[in-house]
C-alpha cells in the first residue's frame, strides 16, 4: 500500500514538475496555432490584392493568362504550375515555377496584378512561424519541439493519474475549480491534442534532425532528407521529349471540365503544363479527395487527372490509394497538423477545441500557483515572479497580438520595412505586458486590463480594415467577399468576448475565493 502511495506522489510531482518546465512554450505554441489554423484566410484578408470575387473555376480564361505569363521570355514554360482559385484560400490565379516569383491573376478579370510583398504584408505568416518558434531560429524550433515531446509525458502522466486517483470534483474553493477545469478538458480532449503534439513534435524535431541524420545515415554524401526518403516519398517521373512540332492547345477550363467528369470526387488545386504548345503537351490537373482524409492532399500523396493538351485524351489517372504505406504513414502525419483541404467549420472545430486546451494548460498553472499562495492567506500579498511571468505569457500575449492586427491596417503599405516595424511593435507591447505584470501587485486587476485592451484592438483592427478599403459589412457580403467578412466578424466577436471576459473577471484575489467556487457550484 505504501509503495502504490509514492508512486502516486512521485508520479504526480514529475506531472507538476513537466507541467511547470513546459506549459508556457506549449501555451504559446498553441495560442499561435489557433491562428494557423486560420492561415489561408487571414492570408485573403491581410492583403488588399486578395481582395476579389469568388470565381468558378471551370470559367476561367487560363489559356490568355498563360500567353500573358509565358510572354516574359525568362519565365520558365516547362512544368509550370498553376495554382487555381481557392487553394489555400487564396482566390486569385498564379502561375508559379521553382526558379521564378509567381505571376498573380485577378481570375475574373484576367488581369495581371502587382501583389504585396513579404516586406510589405506577413501577417499569416509571422502568426505561424511564432506558432513553432521560427524567430528564434534553430534555437526556437529545437525548443519547441522538445516540449511537444515533453508534453507527450505530460499527457501520458496526466490519464495514469486520473486513472489512479478518484477526482469526484466536489471540492468547492478555487482549488476544486481550477482541477475540474484542468483534468476535464483534457479528458475529454487528449486524443485530438496528442496526435496533434505528437505530428507537432515529429515534423519540428525531425525536420531540425533530418541534415545530421541524412549525413550520418550516407556518411556525409547527403546533406538533406530528400537525398534519403526522397524517391521513395515522391514519385519519379522520366520527362517527357517534346517533339519540337507547335500545337494549338485545348482549352485549359474545357479538360477542368474533363477531368471532373472521370472523377466527380477531385477537388482541383493546381495544373502542372508540360511541353505547352508542342505536340506532346499535356496537363497535370493536381487534386485533393476530400472522401478519403489524412490519406492525400498535402505533401507526399496528390491525386492527380493527366490529360492531352492537345486532344484532351486521357493519359493517365492517379489515385489516392496508388502509392505506398510510407508515403501514407508520412501524409497522415502531416495532414494531422496542416489539415490540408479541410472545411473552414472542421477547422473552427479543431480550433475551439485547442482554445479549451489553452484555457485547461492555464487553469493548471493557477492551480500550482494557487497552492503557493494559500501558504501566504491573511499574511501579505501572494507575489511570485513564475505568476508575472505566466500572466505576461498567456494574457500579455493577447493584446500584443491584437496590436499585430490593428498595425496591418493602420501603417502605410509604402513605409519602408513595414513588416519589421509590425514585428517590432508586437514584440514591445508583449515585452510592456511582462513589465506591466511585475508593476501590478494585482495580477486580477492586470489580466482584466490586458483582456479590455486586446477586445478593443481587435475590434479597431476591424473598423481600420474598413476604413482604409473604404466598405462596409453588408459591402463585403454582397459583393461576395464572404471569406474577408468571416475574418472581420471572427475579430469583432473575438473582441467583444475579451471584453466581456474583462467586465466578468473579479477584481482581486479576495474576491476570486466567492467567484469560482460559485461557478463550480453552478
Amino acid at each position: 500500500m505504501k509503495k502504490s502511495q509514492v508512486f502516486k506522489q512521485r508520479l504526480f510531482r514529475i506531472h507538476v514538475a513537466a507541467g511547470i518546465t513546459f506549459s508556457l512554450i506549449m501555451y504559446i505554441s498553441i495560442f499561435f496555432g489557433i491562428f494557423a489554423i486560420t492561415l489561408p484566410y487571414i492570408k485573403t484578408w491581410e492583403k488588399p490584392s486578395r481582395h476579389v470575387q469568388k470565381v468558378d473555376i471551370t470559367k476561367i480564361d487560363y489559356n490568355s493568362i498563360i500567353n500573358e505569363t509565358f510572354k516574359d521570355p525568362t519565365f520558365p514554360q516547362n512544368n509550370a504550375l498553376i495554382n487555381l482559385p481557392g487553394r489555400m484560400g487564396d482566390p486569385l490565379v498564379s502561375v508559379s515555377h521553382r526558379f521564378v516569383k509567381p505571376v498573380v491573376f485577378d481570375p475574373s478579370s484576367g488581369k495581371k496584378i502587382e501583389e504585396e510583398s513579404k516586406e510589405k504584408s506577413d501577417l499569416a505568416n509571422f502568426l505561424n512561424e511564432l506558432h513553432y518558434g521560427a524567430p528564434l531560429n534553430f534555437i526556437g524550433r529545437l525548443s519547441f519541439g522538445f516540449v511537444a515531446v515533453g508534453t507527450l509525458v505530460l499527457i501520458i502522466t496526466g490519464l495514469i493519474l486520473i486513472y489512479l486517483f478518484n477526482f469526484n470534483n466536489k471540492g468547492r474553493n478555487q482549488q476544486a475549480m481550477f482541477s475540474k477545469i484542468h483534468v476535464k478538458v483534457f479528458t475529454w480532449l487528449f486524443l485530438p491534442f496528442i496526435l496533434i503534439v505528437l505530428s507537432g513534435a515529429v515534423m519540428n524535431v525531425g525536420l531540425v534532425s533530418a541534415q545530421p541524420m541524412s549525413m550520418m545515415l550516407t556518411k556525409g554524401e547527403a546533406k538533406a532528407i530528400d537525398a534519403v526518403v526522397g524517391k521513395i516519398l515522391f514519385s519519379q517521373k522520366e520527362p517527357i521529349k517534346k517533339d519540337g512540332e507547335k500545337a494549338i492547345m485545348q482549352p485549359v477550363s474545357q479538360l477542368l471540365i474533363k477531368a471532373k467528369s472521370i472523377n466527380p470526387d477531385l477537388e482541383f488545386k493546381q495544373i502542372k503544363l508540360i511541353n505547352w504548345n508542342d505536340k506532346t503537351a499535356r496537363v497535370e490537373l493536381i487534386a485533393y479527395n476530400p472522401y478519403k482524409p489524412f490519406l492525400n492532399g498535402g505533401i507526399f500523396n496528390q491525386p492527380s487527372i493527366t490529360l492531352s493538351a492537345v486532344t484532351s485524351k486521357l493519359i493517365e489517372e492517379k489515385k489516392v490509394l496508388d502509392n505506398s504505406w510510407p508515403v501514407f504513414i508520412a501524409e497522415s502525419i502531416f495532414f494531422l497538423h496542416f489539415l490540408f483541404g479541410i472545411d473552414i467549420f472542421s477547422r473552427l472545430l479543431v480550433a475551439f477545441s485547442m482554445l479549451l486546451c489553452c484555457v485547461a494548460i492555464g487553469f493548471g498553472t493557477m492551480l500550482w500557483l494557487e497552492k503557493k499562495a494559500k501558504k501566504f492567506d491573511s499574511k501579505i500579498s501572494f507575489y511570485h515572479w513564475l505568476g508575472k511571468f505566466s500572466l505576461a505569457s498567456m494574457i500579455g500575449v493577447i493584446p500584443a497580438t491584437a496590436m499585430l492586427f490593428f498595425l496591418q491596417w493602420t501603417l502605410p503599405f509604402n513605409l519602408e520595412e513595414r513588416v519589421l516595424w509590425q514585428k517590432g511593435i508586437f514584440y514591445n507591447t508583449w515585452l510592456f505586458t511582462l513589465f506591466w505584470s511585475f508593476y501590478r501587485i494585482n495580477s486580477y486587476q492586470a489580466a482584466k486590463e490586458f483582456f479590455l485592451i486586446g477586445g478593443i484592438i481587435f475590434i479597431l483592427s476591424v473598423i481600420f480594415h474598413n476604413i482604409y478599403l473604404e466598405i462596409t459589412p453588408f459591402t463585403l457580403i454582397n459583393t461576395g467577399l464572404t471569406n474577408i467578412f468571416g475574418v472581420d466578424f471572427a475579430l469583432v466577436l473575438l473582441g467583444i468576448i475579451l471584453i466581456l471576459i474583462s467586465i466578468l473577471l473579479p477584481k482581486n484575489r479576495e474576491n476570486a475565493k466567492t467567484f469560482w467556487p460559485n461557478k463550480n457550484q453552478g
